[in-house]
C-alpha cells in the first residue's frame, strides 16, 4: 500500500503510479486526507505518515525553508494535544529521509521510505517516555547524544524526534541542551510539546517554534464524521475532546467514552448529594488522574462560556455549574491547573488522596450553585 500526498493532482497520482509500478486506479479517502493506491508488485507493504489537512500552512512553511536551504537545526511543534502534532513530526521526518520525494511528500517506495515504514531507519531516533513512565530520563538523552555524534548511515540527514519534550526530567533537559547548543551538521531535532510553558526556557529559545491551533470545527467534523459513522455522534465526540479531532477519534477506542460518561454522571450525583465524593474517588482510583482532570477542565470551560451557548447544548454536568458564581468557578479552575502541573511534574502524588481532595472541592463548589439555584427559584415563585 502506498500513501500519496494530501490533495494530490492528477500528475501526482500518475508519478506515483509510474514510480511504484502500480495500477492507475486510485481511491480517494478524504477523511483520511491521503490517497491509497492499490499496489500489485511491491517489495513490501509500507505505512508512512502524512500531515492532516488542517496542517497545510505549517507543512508548506517548512517545505519552503527546506527548498531555500534554511531549515533550522531544531524545531519545536507546539499546540494543544490531540490535533496531530506527532503525526506531523513523523511525516516531516520521513519526508526528509525519503530518497525520491514526490511533490513534497514521501514516495513510499525508496529504501528510506521502506526503513521508515518498518520503524528501522538507522538515521531516525525517537525519544519518548519508556513503557510505564511519564518521564524521559537522562540515559535516554545520552543515547540521543551518541546518535547525533555519529555520521549518517544512509548518507542523508539524521532526524531525532522527541515527544513530549516537557516530559524530560531536569537532568535529561540539561543533557539535551548540549545537542541544541552544539548542533551536528545534517541533523534536525523535531521536538513536540503539548504544554510549552512546562519546557525549560533555554530549550525553547534554541528552537524555531511552529505553532498549531485547534482546527476550525467544520474542518474537524469533515475529517471525523466518516470515521465515526455508525459508532458515535461526531459532534458529541468533538465536544468531548475539546475540539481536538485526533483526540476525538481516540475516544472511540477502548472504554474512554464510557469512562467519561460515568465520570459525568458521578459528578452530577455528587452535586445532588446522592453519592459520596470519597466513594467516587475510590472507584476512580484505578484511572489516570490526568484523564479525570482533563474532563473536568473541559466541563468548566463550557460553564465559563455558557453565556454564548443555549442551555440545550449543555451537558447535565455543566448545568450544575450554571448557578455557581464565576469567581468561584475560576478559583476551582486555578485548583485544577495547579493539580495538573503537579501531575505533569516529576512528582508522584498519592492518587487516592488527590482524587478525594478534588471531589470534595467539587461537592463544595456545586453546593454553592445548588443553593443559589434554589434561592432564585424561590424568588421567581414569589413573583409569580
Amino acid at each position: 500500500m502506498i500513501f500519496a500526498p494530501l490533495s494530490p493532482t492528477g500528475d501526482d497520482i500518475d508519478k506515483l503510479c509510474a514510480f511504484n509500478k502500480v495500477t492507475v486506479s486510485a481511491t480517494l479517502l478524504p477523511f483520511f486526507n491521503v490517497v491509497i493506491i492499490n499496489k500489485e508488485h511491491s517489495m513490501s507493504d509500507t505505512h508512512l505518515h502524512y500531515h492532516y489537512a488542517w496542517q497545510a500552512t505549517q507543512w508548506q512553511r517548512l517545505l519552503q525553508q527546506q527548498s531555500d536551504g534554511k531549515l533550522p537545526h531544531a524545531i519545536m511543534l507546539t499546540g494543544p494535544s490531540g490535533i496531530g502534532k506527532l503525526q506531523f513530526a513523523q511525516a516531516k521526518a520521513q519526508q526528509l529521509l525519503c530518497l525520491t520525494p514526490i511533490s513534497g511528500a514521501s514516495c513510499g517506495r525508496c529504501k528510506g521510505c521502506e526503513l521508515s515504514a518498518a520503524g528501522t531507519h538507522p538515521d531516525l531516533f525517537v525519544l519518548r517516555p519508556e513503557d510505564g513512565s511519564r518521564v524521559i530520563k537522562i540515559d535516554q538523552v545520552r543515547r540521543l547524544t551518541d546518535f547525533v555524534a555519529k555520521t549518517s548511515q544512509q548518507g542523508g540527514m539524521k532526524l531525532a524526534l522527541i515527544e513530549p519534550v516537557e516530559s524530560l526530567n531536569i537532568n535529561a533537559a540539561n543533557a539535551l541542551l548540549k545537542s541544541l547548543e552544539e548542533p551536528s551538521a545534517g541533523t534536525l531535532l523535531l521536538l513536540v510539546s503539548h504544554v510549552p510553558s512546562q519546557v525549560m526556557a533555554t530549550i525553547r529559545s534554541r528552537c524555531q517554534q511552529v505553532d498549531f491551533a485547534l482546527p476550525n470545527r467544520a474542518a474537524a467534523l469533515e475529517w471525523l464524521t466518516p470515521l465515526s459513522a455508525g459508532l458515535a455522534d461526531p459532534e458529541y465526540l468533538l465536544t468531548c475532546a475539546g475540539g481536538a479531532p485526533v483526540a476525538a477519534r481516540a475516544l472511540m477506542e477502548g472504554d474512554q467514552l464510557d469512562a467519561r460518561q460515568q465520570l459525568a454522571h458521578a459528578l452530577v450525583e455528587i452535586a445532588k448529594q446522592q453519592m459520596s465524593p470519597l466513594d467516587v474517588a475510590a472507584k476512580l482510583s484505578k484511572r489516570e488522574p490526568l484523564e479525570v482532570l482533563a474532563s473536568m477542565m473541559q466541563w468548566l470551560q463550557m460553564a465559563i462560556r455558557q453565556s454564548a451557548l443555549t442551555m440545550d447544548n449543555l451537558e447535565p454536568v455543566v448545568l450544575v455549574l450554571a448557578d455557581v458564581p464565576q469567581v468561584i468557578v475560576f478559583r476551582f479552575w486555578d485548583k485544577l491547573v495547579s493539580l495538573k502541573r503537579q501531575l505533569l511534574s516529576m512528582a508522584n502524588p498519592n492518587k487516592q488522596l488527590l482524587l478525594e481532595e478534588l471531589l470534595l472541592d467539587w461537592q463544595a463548589l456545586t453546593r454553592q450553585g445548588v443553593a443559589n439555584g434554589q434561592a432564585r427559584q424561590q424568588l421567581m415563585n414569589g413573583l409569580v
